[in-house]
């Protein structure tokens, strides 16, 4: 399921790309590389900050 919401989350970054005119095909294989590489970073970052702490 959490890889249909990466590709998903991948394809509308590739439609709004398309929607000003930029190449969708590069913004989606952007979208796919970068969307778990950011999700990581920023629960790392969450984790860090005390965000989990309760």
């Amino acid at each position: 399921m959490l890889l249909f919401l990466y590709f998903l989350a991948a394809i509308f970054l590739a439609y709004f790309a398309k929607s000003k005119g930029r190449n969708p095909a590069l913004w989606f294989c952007a979208g796919v590389l970068l969307t778990p590489l950011g999700g990581s970073i920023a629960l790392m970052l969450a984790d860090r900050t005390g965000w989990f702490r309760f």
